[in-house]
Order: structure tokens, then sequence, then C-alpha cells
């Protein structure tokens, strides 16, 4: 599978995740938020909350779970991005923050898991 053939089935799982994610009430604060840590597919605001989320657009073809993508270090440089991000705004510390995933099948389902790590 060539490397633009991916960049684009992922782009279109943002854009997928992007409208569920409205469509659920969430707030879009930042898509594709980087910084020196990491890069954030979609940080939103829902509930009272920040989530920071993960987007994986992932075959079935595919060898492991897309779960697995959210390794230790991806898992730290998520927090350190979170932490990043209350320094810069800090009227966002106050808000209880959630790390979390979006599969995106080929079939183009989406499912959610919240509150990973």
């Amino acid at each position: 599978m060539s490397p633009n053939f991916k960049t684009k089935r992922g782009r279109l799982g943002e854009v997928i995740a992007l409208r569920e994610l409205q469509d659920l009430g969430h707030i879009i604060l930042f898509t594709n938020y980087r910084n020196r840590f990491a890069e954030i597919d979609i940080i939103s605001f829902f509930d009272g909350g920040l989530h920071f989320f993960e987007v994986k657009t992932w075959s079935e073809q595919d060898s492991y779970h897309p779960f697995f993508s959210l390794n230790e270090t991806k898992q730290r440089k998520m927090r350190k991005s979170y932490l990043y991000l209350t320094q810069m705004i800090p009227a966002f510390s106050h808000l209880t923050v959630s790390f979390d995933l979006i599969h995106i099948t080929e079939k183009t389902e989406v499912i959610f898991y919240y509150s990973l790590f």
C-alpha cells in the first residue's frame, strides 16, 4: 500500500470522525494540533471536559487492533501535549481530560474508545 493511499485514507477517517463528534455535540477546538511533543488528531470540548482523540483508519487486513497504536510512548506524548496546552491556555487547566481513540473501519463504521489512560 502506497504512503499516499495511507495518507488519503487517514485524512478521510479524520473527516468522518469530525462529523461524528459534531453530531454527538462535541465542540471541535483543534484538528491536527501540533506542539513540540506530538500531534493530536482532534481535541474537542464535550460534557465539561477536554477530549484528546487519536484517529485510526484501520483495514480489517491490518495485523493488529488500532488500540495497540496507543503504546506507552504515544500516551506519554499525549499527556505532555495536554500539559503544554493547559500552559498555553490556562482556562483549560480546570477541565477534566480524556484520552480517546476513534477507530474508523474500512466500511466507515465509527467505533469510540473513551478514557483509555
